[in-house]
């Protein structure tokens, strides 16, 4: 009998057995996939390698560059040059947090930042609470300026805060109603994502791919790592857990630990069942719907007009791009999301059509002069049978509140983990990881 068996050989469940291991303990991983790295995947077109998967690293992600930095993983940084951002089908240029911290002080950067913040949760109030907006219609017909000036403290960020929202909105804050600006943010325009981007929990990127960190956790598993290992069944008594795989054969550990994400486990048969609450708040956490594309090129030709490849767009099948260059290769890479009804409608159609979609976008907002690419590639994730949906989970409003620590807690033998189960970073890299070694952990004490 093993001492435990985990289920899934992404960031969560590789994490936590390379600790029981390092630990003595007898261990095997099922993979259900042909790979390892769950949602972190790397592929390579035309030379270059692609990461469909997970990717930026926050410099407060501590545990994953803890791990870059074991293996000798390099990181590379956000590429240079100002971000477009379109609005109403009109393109503007504004300044990335590169620009900002070349200007602001770590104090101005923060205020700046907890602005940013604020603005977001007024105007998700907005949307939300109709009877609120009625009630304080007059406060709302203030200039944005001059709710700036009262939220942000220091004259840097003020600045810094009009600038963008003028490049983003059109309109100068002194010209436009609080009101307005909460709308056109519900609308799509992300001014917090125009300039925290680069500077934000989406920094850097590990060279090569973050896939690497699993694969080199793999490789400290060897054998005991089972890849095309479907589990279909949980069965646990008081000494035991018994796991079936889809080809009929069954393992048997004291203890199991599940990566899969809370709408995942439906598909698994728990004996004895798992308690209806799971069940229920795994309804009111839907996966999210993501579609990752990429288009490469010979180079990165954009950054020849001072542009770093970052979009921001309030309209169209594809809303938001990023320059995914690998400083080591020549070429240029384009990535972008179709999103939520976007995906839904463009996940219909052939690749074909949907490369055509992002290259349209591509020349609406770096140019129609842009060159043909080598080549296009997208991963539809929620066609993924083994995942789901992407990028993570989303919590309905008050699910986190009421049962979301509760998620982690332990039935019997059987234990959680993953970035929909931490505590800390939920739905990140590093909330995967932190996820799978306090699992480890627990089991250890």
């Amino acid at each position: 009998m093993l001492d435990v068996a985990v289920v899934g050989a992404g960031l969560a469940g590789l994490s936590a057995a390379v600790k029981l291991v390092e630990a003595g303990q007898d261990i095997v991983v099922l993979e259900a996939r042909s790979r390892v790295g769950g949602r972190l995947e790397n592929v390579v077109e035309h030379g270059t390698v692609l990461e469909m998967g997970g990717q930026w690293v926050s410099p407060t992600h501590e545990r994953v560059l803890g791990l870059a930095h074991e293996f000798g993983l390099q990181l590379a940084d956000p590429a240079e040059g100002a971000a477009v951002v379109r609005v109403s089908g009109s393109s503007r240029q504004v300044p990335t947090s590169n620009d900002i911290e070349d200007h602001l002080t770590p104090f101005e950067m923060a205020d700046l930042g907890q602005g940013l913040m604020r603005f977001r949760r007024l105007a998700e109030r907005v949307a939300k609470d109709a009877a609120w907006c009625s009630a304080n219609t007059r406060w709302l017909e203030q200039a944005v300026a001059t709710w700036a000036s009262t939220n942000l403290r220091t004259p840097g960020a003020r600045d810094w805060f009009d600038r963008v929202f003028e490049s983003s909105m059109g309109r100068s804050a002194e010209d436009s109603t609080l009101i307005e600006g909460l709308r056109k943010v519900n609308d799509g325009v992300d001014m917090e994502a125009l300039i925290s981007l680069n500077g934000g929990a989406h920094q850097q990127r590990v060279v090569g791919g973050a896939a690497l960190i699993c694969e080199r956790l793999a490789e400290k598993l060897g054998e005991q790592v089972r890849l095309g290992a479907v589990v279909t069944k949980v069965a646990q008594s008081d000494e035991s857990v018994v796991l079936t795989l889809a080809d009929g054969s069954t393992v048997e550990a004291r203890e199991a630990i599940t990566t899969l994400p809370p709408r995942l486990l439906e598909k698994v048969d728990f004996e004895p069942a798992l308690p209806q609450w799971r069940a229920d708040a795994a309804s009111q956490i839907p996966p999210g719907n993501v579609i990752k594309a990429a288009l490469v090129y010979e180079s990165p030709w954009w950054r020849r007009a001072g542009l770093s490849g970052q979009l921001g767009s309030d309209q169209g099948v594809m809303r938001v791009i990023l320059d995914n260059s690998n400083p080591e290769d020549k070429q240029g890479v384009l990535m972008g999301f179709f999103e939520g009804a976007e995906s839904s409608g463009v996940g219909q159609r052939s690749a074909f059509l949907r490369q055509r979609a992002m290259e349209e976008t591509v020349k609406a907002a770096f140019g129609a002069d842009a060159p043909e690419p080598l080549g296009y590639i997208d991963r539809d994730w929620s066609r993924e049978e083994f995942t789901g949906g992407c990028h993570g989970a989303h919590f309905a409003p008050g699910v986190w509140t009421s049962t979301g620590p509760s998620l982690a807690a332990p039935e019997g033998r059987v234990h959680f983990a993953g970035a929909e189960y931490a505590n800390r970073y939920n739905g990140y890299m590093e909330g995967a990881v932190l996820s799978g070694e306090q699992v480890a952990a627990q089991l250890l004490d």
